[in-house]
């Protein structure tokens, strides 16, 4: 896990706004859910880009991009980059 400063903002996926860049701190949730995503790219120490919000969202990671349709099995946390 990434360990946040006092001035850095935790905050849920979905509150990610367009093009803002973040590290995921934690995917919490069913642990089928959260295999898959790791599966995917989408794990804790992974950087982020926020590409599209909504449902789906779409993400930049790895050199590459990922739509993502979160359940309500899984919270995704990641440390806003400013």
């Amino acid at each position: 896990m990434i360990a946040p400063s006092k001035s850095d903002p935790i905050l849920p996926l979905e509150k990610m706004k367009i093009n803002q860049v973040a590290d995921v701190v934690e995917v919490i949730g069913a642990t089928a859910e959260i295999q898959r995503l790791s599966e995917m790219g989408l794990h804790s120490g992974t950087r982020i880009r926020m590409l599209k919000s909504g449902t789906p969202c779409l993400l930049a990671l790895d050199g590459k991009r990922l739509s993502i349709r979160l359940s309500q099995d899984v919270d995704v946390y990641v440390l806003a980059n400013n």
